[in-house]
């Protein structure tokens, strides 16, 4: 990677990284409604799930010089936040 030394191309990549992490969020987005087709309703919240994805993540997190408890927080807020598009289409899918 060339030497980046203006303010405006920092930002520009930076941009473009925050559009490459909507992508990502939105394919997993997608797994996620075809995950739901999979579940019955007692299935959404997976505590078990939810605490070996931020175990691992936090492992990850360290392993790469990240901030654990930033990348915990950012997580548990997506996890969070999938968990009510799951119980909002849930119904949906299910047609019930």
């Amino acid at each position: 990677m060339k030497k980046i030394e203006s303010l405006e191309e920092l930002r520009k990549f930076i941009d473009e990284i925050d559009l490459e992490i909507l992508d990502l969020i939105q394919k997993r987005k997608d797994l996620v409604t075809e995950v739901v087709k999979l579940k019955k309703r007692d299935q959404i919240v997976d505590q078990e799930r939810i605490n070996f994805i931020l175990e691992k993540l936090k492992t990850e997190a360290m392993n790469r010089g990240l901030t654990v408890e930033f990348i915990e927080e950012m997580w548990t807020l997506m996890i969070r936040n999938f968990i009510k598009y799951e119980e909002k289409i849930f119904d949906k899918i299910h047609k019930k």
